[in-house]
């Protein structure tokens, strides 16, 4: 049966309707795309779809570049070229800011897609290992089952080199093995950071170089994995926080803390992971420090703060946080978000507050998969950005 694909929507799947006017949802499609699909399943209001053929293609349609395409569950993005990723990934966030925080894009700034190198980024990642069968990779396809790699296209190639000489990881695996701590499929996975000189297995400390700044981090604390865009998403929120007082809502090891940080300015960092703020205190000096789960430290809490910036999960804010953070009346909010759909849901919230979008802007972060990062800024009472 053929389809046209109208959009493309959360996760990467192509819309399109079907005879009876049900939402068909298709993967490894392109907007515009003409393709043949079958339904592979029924849901009450939707449903999912498979191509089996392609009859007009989209000009942004490449072959998959990486041997392990449809193979490995890594890389979900390879058939756009590489120069439309960013840009189809801003349309997707558009149309859930729109959708689901019922944002007017024609009354926002809508900052052009800050993107990087394609392949050859990703400087933390999390291998797979069997060492009864002596392999290395990463989980196949919707599925448990190991794929053995020999080198990944979108790691650096320090994280390569261990793919090229597994010995490593097979001496990690084996510290896992012997602490019990297998994961998904039985198979040990073993966490590696790639610093400006070492690499990081488990909790070993590395100094990685962002730009200006310097920060000890580890394979086990969350840090951004493409260093060729962080500095540039750390400047920008620097760039957009005012005042002399600001808050770091979900800090981690201190990343925006430390762009924000300047003399004269009273700094706040609140994470709930000990081990993160930690090192966040060696990577920022003139912060004040807080270990607990920031919903629960908002409570019955009375401050007076000009920026709050806030980087959730992927979950986004616990619906009592919004009214908590409106009610220190900061006079900027800069939501950094991984899921344009729990970001969307909470602008609306905030804006129930008297809060205003001014700016979006949408950092590529993770090429060949429809991963991002974006970055909304409000404004108590609808200020100029």
């Amino acid at each position: 049966m053929p389809y046209r694909i109208e959009k493309l929507v959360q996760g990467g799947d192509g819309l399109s309707t079907t005879d009876e006017g049900k939402r068909l949802f298709i993967p490894e499609t392109l907007q515009g795309e003409f393709v043949e699909a079958r339904i592979v399943q029924q849901k009450a209001g939707y449903a999912l779809g498979e191509v089996t053929n392609i009859i007009e293609a989209s000009d942004e349609r490449i072959h998959p570049p990486c041997p392990y395409w449809g193979i490995c569950g890594g890389c979900d993005f390879q058939y756009a070229h590489p120069e439309a990723q960013g840009g189809i990934k801003q349309q997707i966030v558009l149309d859930n800011l729109a959708r689901l925080g019922s944002l007017d894009l024609e009354k926002i700034v809508v900052e052009p897609v800050e993107t990087g190198p394609a392949f050859a980024y990703r400087n933390r990642v999390r291998f797979h290992v069997d060492l009864a069968g002596k392999q290395v990779g990463f989980l196949g396809k919707k599925s448990n089952t190991l794929v053995p790699i020999k080198s990944c296209m979108v790691l650096t190639d320090a994280l390569n080199a261990l793919l090229a000489d597994p010995q490593p990881l097979f001496a990690a695996a084996r510290k896992l093995m012997f602490a019990n701590r297998k994961g998904k499929g039985g198979f040990l996975e073993v966490p590696v950071f790639a610093a400006d000189s070492k690499l990081s297995f488990f909790d070993e400390e590395v100094v990685a170089t962002v730009g200006r700044r310097q920060f000890v981090v580890t394979s086990e604390v969350f840090f951004q994995s493409n260093f060729f865009l962080l500095s540039s998403l750390g400047e920008y929120v620097a760039a957009h926080a005012i005042g002399s007082s600001v808050m770091d809502l979900y800090s981690g090891v201190g990343t925006f803390s430390a762009f924000l940080e300047q003399e004269g300015r009273h700094l706040i960092a609140v994470e709930r992971q000990k081990q993160c703020l930690n090192l966040a205190r060696r990577n920022v000096k003139q912060c004040e420090y807080y270990t607990q789960a920031v919903e629960e430290w908002a409570k019955g809490r009375e401050a007076q703060v000009d920026t709050v910036v806030v980087d959730p999960p992927r979950i986004g804010l616990d619906e009592s946080l919004v009214p908590l953070i409106a009610s220190w009346k900061p006079m900027r909010i800069i939501y950094v978000s991984c899921n344009s759909v729990t970001l969307g849901r909470d602008l609306q919230r905030f804006a129930s507050e008297g809060y205003t979008v001014g700016k979006v802007k949408v950092f590529d972060f993770y090429p060949q998969t429809f991963h991002h990062e974006v970055v909304a800024i409000l404004d108590r009472g609808g200020a100029e950005v």
